[in-house]
């Protein structure tokens, strides 16, 4: 990012809007990235190799096994 110039010297209108803008979906890539971090991070200290195996467990890590939920036991983790 240039430092608020354009060509020839002359300051270049909307910079800060733009830099805001860019910040706040920085922010929320961020924000992503950490929630898919932490969800694997689960996933891995769960030890689990078949994905099947742990969306049928009722404390799966993963959150995107809701379609297992009406064939998941309400019995405790493994």
């Amino acid at each position: 990012m240039e430092a608020g110039r354009h060509r020839h010297g002359r300051p270049v209108a909307g910079l800060q809007e733009r830099a805001a803008a860019k910040l706040v979906e920085v922010d929320a890539k961020i924000a992503d990235l950490t929630t898919i971090s932490t969800a694997l991070a689960a996933a891995v200290e769960a030890g689990r190799d078949d994905l099947t195996v742990c969306a049928s467990s009722a404390c799966c890590p993963i959150p995107s096994t809701d379609l297992a939920e009406e064939n998941r036991p309400a019995g405790p983790c493994c």
